[in-house]
């Protein structure tokens, strides 16, 4: 119980859990709820939601999910610096993505991705209303001990 604490867990109705617990929590729902032969499946919004916390739990993590969170950020990150696209910033590129996955034809795989990239990319906007809504829903994963 004490190497868990340490390891920076918090405690909640479900009692104490890592952010990495939730990570892989949250990887296994996404692998079988997309690929998965079960009786469930996820549907494109409930896969995007997925996707969307999956990245933020990884950006809260320690080890592995920490280091998948951060290369998933780098991708808006590039997107928003590259200068052959005009430099267009990371608030366009969330933008973009929220365009994208209001109109874009997604399947659950593709709109788990775009909702892991909202996530990073809205996580990155420093200063900004995204910065709020990374608050709220980090909150939301406050309440179950990441």
């Amino acid at each position: 119980m004490t190497s868990l604490l340490a390891a920076g867990a918090g405690s909640s109705a479900l009692g104490p859990m890592s952010a990495t617990t939730i990570s892989v929590i949250l990887i296994v729902t996404l692998i079988y709820g997309i690929k998965g032969k079960g009786r469930k499946k996820l549907a494109l919004g409930p896969a995007q939601a997925v996707g969307f916390f999956a990245e933020l739990a990884f950006l809260r993590a320690g080890s592995w999910p920490h280091d998948l969170g951060t290369a998933v950020q780098d991708i808006p990150r590039q997107v928003a610096a590259n200068p052959d696209l005009g430099g267009i910033g990371m608030t366009g590129v969330v933008i973009i993505l929220l365009v994208l996955s209001a109109f874009a034809p997604l399947v659950p795989f593709t709109g788990a991705l775009w909702g892991m990239l909202t996530a990073a990319a809205m996580s990155a906007a420093q200063g900004s209303i995204w910065r709020a809504v990374i608050s709220v829903a980090t909150a939301a994963l406050s309440l179950v001990g990441a």
